[in-house]
């Protein structure tokens, strides 16, 4: 009736009060310093029918166990206003909460297993244990065996993990999202023809052929599949690699009972197929109950139960609690271990007996000694391997390819984009129309130019600072999984967007330098353009600075604004440079308004002839400028600094890209 361990080591609370854990494998007790970097080598064995634990190969069919499962949290720190009004010691000892104890289990290949549990029972905690992944915020303790071989981070190997939330990209169809998955996930061995033909064979194995050429829809822009559909893409997006081990956190969650009952009927055909499937769910319906091979109750952090649903409702029976006629099991399990608000005493009781009832039937079965001893460990030869499945252009040119469809199909945001840069330009254009040149058109240029570059920079700003915030989810659980390297992230998510940055300000100069009646020259023209779109870099490789920076795009949004008027102020034609304290003048190398304005003004100015100057101008206080190298130096610039100013914008675009991407490895590398 009852699972046995994988070995007949027990504890409970009342059985252990000062539990041992020596015989614990030593790597998997030391979980709780977290995953290996993702950057980090790993060690396989060079006969491929090994493991790095020494175990025979994995991948075909395997059973899962684990022992001793003992978890613990650390609860909150007090905040620094607590400490500080009432007197507790930063230096104090961290009070923790163990959310698992002493859980054991065993499940066999071929078998489709749901965890069942109120709120807080530690459904999502044992699964992250098994999976070996989120966990390095807490402390584990005890050991997981696949095949009856003690097993830790090579876990990830042959397994998937379904998460609850479905992080995709939205404006990819189903095919081209499984494409893009089999192109990363697959193996170098496998051909391009092979990684084709498994998408297809996917598609069908889950149902999703009717969909499979819709977009996966993002909420309020782009209509896409249904919600049933994106829960079977996501299992379809982890079984594309045909792992033997698949782990599954409540996928029934936020579906209606018909589109759940289908979804566990999808998951009971891959089990047919040999795989072992583990499922967290929440209120089944008795017909999706009844689904499950095995179910496994937790209550208080402790195991209630494990065993086939049909031996559950006569263990519960034997118990005292028998399910009434015409009742879901499922519920009746999980208002018989759940903690009643105002009876908690007898709550607690109850499910103190029902535990301790399965903990003493589990270690007479263990007695017996049926349980299977481990496997004869084999010598072996190790090298080191990187844990992507592809080559670095491999992986270029895939994620190149989706970064480049994600951005085309945002057609909506990026006709807006043009549409403002038409604007931009026909306003430029009409406020200075067609200027004098003389003082008073001195004048008119200088704003012009310079509110060019405003114009310029802060709508690519607005429109790029958004960019990491909302990707990093999906960044970050991708990366991890080992499909693609950060900096490969990073190059194709900027190299996707040149385009962009070239295309508006050729908008805005292509309209707004002839209207305002600017030299006349194709040659300077064209400099013009070259300047402004080096400007348009800058102020994007800006952006992504402030982006990858932030955790949210809220944070991203109230920093930039901040962030961006010192280096505007800082341009040329708001303040005079001549005139800033020697203390901010440094930040004048590091604002691209000063590189571009010196350049633009030495571009317009530069060698032009005589400037009139009448009697009412000289009755002014300002003096006249009679040429353009007097109205180039009357901003405080030197004509002479062209390629200066060109080499100085250059350098900032590279500095802040690798600004950028130094930000956003930092945030690849915390453990998840």
């Amino acid at each position: 009736m009852a699972a046995r361990s994988c070995s007949p080591v027990y504890c409970s609370k009342q059985h252990r009060s000062n539990p041992d854990y020596s015989h614990i494998d030593p790597e998997i007790s030391s979980v709780d310093s977290g995953l290996s970097d993702s950057s980090d080598n790993e060690e396989i064995s060079a006969n491929p029918q090994y493991n790095s634990s020494g175990c025979k190969d994995l991948r075909e069919k395997v059973s899962i166990c684990w022992e001793n499962i003992d978890v613990f949290v650390e609860m909150s720190r007090p905040s620094l206003t607590k400490r500080l009004c009432f007197g507790h010691n930063s230096h104090e000892k961290i009070k923790r909460k163990q959310v698992l104890c002493n859980v054991n289990g065993k499940v066999e290949a071929g078998t489709l297993l749901a965890v069942m549990g109120e709120s807080g029972a530690g459904k999502s905690t044992l699964m992250n244990v098994l999976a070996h992944r989120n966990i390095s915020q807490i402390e584990v303790r005890g050991t997981v065996k696949v095949n009856n071989c003690p097993i830790g981070s090579e876990i990830t190997a042959i397994s998937a993990y379904i998460q609850q939330e479905d992080l995709m990209v939205g404006s990819l169809t189903v095919k081209e999202h499984l494409t893009f998955q089999a192109f990363l996930r697959m193996g170098k061995s496998v051909s391009d023809q092979q990684r084709v033909a498994r998408v297809n064979e996917v598609i069908h194995q889950l149902g999703l052929t009717k969909c499979a050429d819709t977009y996966i829809g993002i909420p309020g822009r782009l209509r896409g599949i249904s919600g049933g559909e994106k829960k079977r893409l996501s299992f379809a997006s982890e079984v594309i690699t045909d792992p033997p081990l698949l782990f599954a956190d409540e996928p029934t969650s936020g579906l209606d009972s018909f589109m759940a009952e289908s979804l566990v009927t999808a998951l009971q055909q891959l089990a047919a197929e040999g795989r072992t499937i583990i499922c967290t769910i929440h209120q089944p319906s008795s017909e999706v109950y009844a689904m499950f091979d095995r179910i496994l109750l937790l209550a208080e952090a402790r195991t209630a139960f494990l065993g086939s649903t049909a031996d559950a409702l006569q263990y519960f029976n034997n118990l005292g609690y028998p399910c009434p006629d015409n009742f879901n099991p499922a519920d009746h399990f999980i208002h018989t271990l759940a903690i009643v608000p105002g009876d908690e005493e007898n709550s607690h009781r109850r499910v103190q007996d029902i535990c301790n009832a399965y903990s003493e039937t589990e270690a007479r079965e263990n007695e017996t000694g049926t349980a299977g001893a481990p496997d004869s460990f084999h010598d072996h030869v190790t090298l080191p391997r990187s844990q992507y499945k592809v080559s670095w252009c491999k992986q270029f040119r895939s994620v190149l390819w989706r970064s480049w469809l994600t951005n085309n199909r945002d057609s909506l945001i990026y006709r807006v984009r043009i549409y403002q840069m038409v604007f931009i330009g026909l306003v430029t254009g009409v406020f200075f129309f067609q200027v004098e040149y003389d003082q008073s058109g001195i004048q008119n240029i200088y704003g012009a130019l310079f509110f060019m570059l405003e114009s310029l920079s802060f709508p690519l700003i607005a429109s790029v600072v958004f960019t990491f915030p909302e990707e990093c989810p999906i960044f970050l659980r991708e990366h991890h999984n080992g499909m693609y390297r950060t900096d490969v992230y990073f190059l194709t998510k900027t190299f996707a967007q040149v385009p962009q940055f070239l295309l508006a300000p050729l908008i805005l100069v292509g309209i707004s330098y002839w209207m305002i009646g600017l030299r006349p020259d194709p040659v300077r023209f064209f400099y013009a353009y070259g300047i402004c779109a080096l400007v348009a870099m800058n102020a994007a490789s800006y952006a992504y600075v402030v982006s990858a920076a932030s955790s949210t795009s809220s944070v991203a949004i109230a920093l930039v604004g901040p962030l961006t008027i010192p280096l505007m102020l800082l341009g040329g034609f708001l303040v005079d440079n001549t005139t800033i304290p020697k203390w901010l003048s440094w930040l004048q190398y590091i604002s691209w308004f000063s590189y571009s304005y010196e350049a633009l003004l030495i571009n317009q100015w530069d060698n032009y002839g005589n400037i009139t100057c009448n009697a009412s101008q000289n009755s002014t206080q300002i003096p006249c400028l009679y040429n353009g190298n007097e109205v180039i130096a009357a901003r405080g610039f030197n004509k002479d600094n062209m390629l200066n100013d060109i080499y100085g914008l250059l350098v900032l675009i590279v500095g802040f890209r690798i600004l950028a991407y130094l930000f956003l490895l930092w945030r690849s590398h915390k453990k998840p």
